[in-house]
């Protein structure tokens, strides 16, 4: 017994749906400086406020985009958490 049924279906000329997968990068220095890079390879320092701000307008255009935090070595823990805390202001879900 057969039961799949034999159909067309039609051709569509949408198309297809592409995300930007390029990360937005934070970088902290360790006097608490930030640095963002918003995916096209360009550093540009920020203050919170710019930080914030920018990053959550990537994050309404592409609530997808990977974040990351890049954390100099001699950066106290407290720093680096403060980036979390503005970035998670600025609607990030996740950030690696």
């Amino acid at each position: 017994m057969n039961l799949g049924v034999n159909i067309q279906l039609p051709q569509s000329a949408a198309k297809a749906i592409t995300t930007d997968k390029r990360p937005v990068v934070v970088e902290v220095t360790e006097d608490g400086h930030y640095f963002l890079d918003l995916g096209g390879g360009k550093r540009e320092p920020v203050n919170a406020d710019e930080l914030k701000a920018k990053v959550a307008a990537v994050m309404r255009v592409n609530p997808q985009a990977p974040v990351f935090i890049s954390g100099d070595k001699r950066a106290s823990y407290n720093v680096v958490y403060q980036a979390m805390v503005l970035l998670q202001q600025a609607g990030v879900p996740k950030v690696g």
